[in-house]
């Protein structure tokens, strides 16, 4: 009965022990992707916030889960939370296209289209390969009232994944923002 009393000591000494620095910010953070990537935007919300909040995150997985949390900002309408997300994020990483990219179709989902073109162009200037930057750019255009231009920007995205079914379906005519 003791080894087993003293075992059962050892064991809830361990799972009461605090766990390393940054353990709960780094779990948070990667159950913040998970909730992404399932769609449970509410989830990758309250998970990233706690990473976030946590300030045990290194640059790489802060920005990592300001975007996460960016993207669920956006999908859920919440524009302008998306956008202090890619704005602190920004601070960052300066010169990180993705997040100029990212920041400017929030800007363009909130109707600030001026802000929405100044930062694409800065995605497009730093990673002018990158399809979803001008697919962003093409999505402007049209938010805008130019299909000429968006049907370019489009085209120039396809052109660069020839294979994604959604830059294909702008230039079919049947895709969506």
């Amino acid at each position: 009965m003791l080894k087993k009393t003293g075992f059962a000591l050892v064991l809830a000494g361990l799972l009461a022990a605090p766990l390393p620095a940054g353990a709960d910010a780094i779990g948070d953070n990667n159950i913040c992707y998970e909730k992404f990537a399932t769609a449970d935007y509410k989830g990758a919300i309250r998970y990233c916030t706690s990473a976030i909040d946590s300030g045990e995150l290194s640059d790489p997985d802060l920005i990592a889960a300001l975007i996460n949390r960016g993207v669920a900002y956006k999908t859920t309408e919440q524009y302008e939370l998306a956008i202090g997300d890619y704005t602190r994020a920004l601070r960052i990483a300066p010169k990180d296209p993705l997040l100029y990219q990212n920041r400017a179709n929030a800007l363009r989902a909130m109707g600030d289209y001026d802000a929405a073109l100044s930062d694409i162009q800065k995605s497009i200037d730093l990673d002018p390969k990158s399809a979803g930057a001008w697919y962003v750019r093409g999505a402007i255009a049209e938010a805008r009232g130019n299909s000429g231009d968006a049907r370019k920007y489009y085209m120039t995205a396809l052109s660069l994944e020839p294979e994604n079914k959604v830059y294909r379906g702008k230039i079919l005519g049947n895709g969506s923002r």
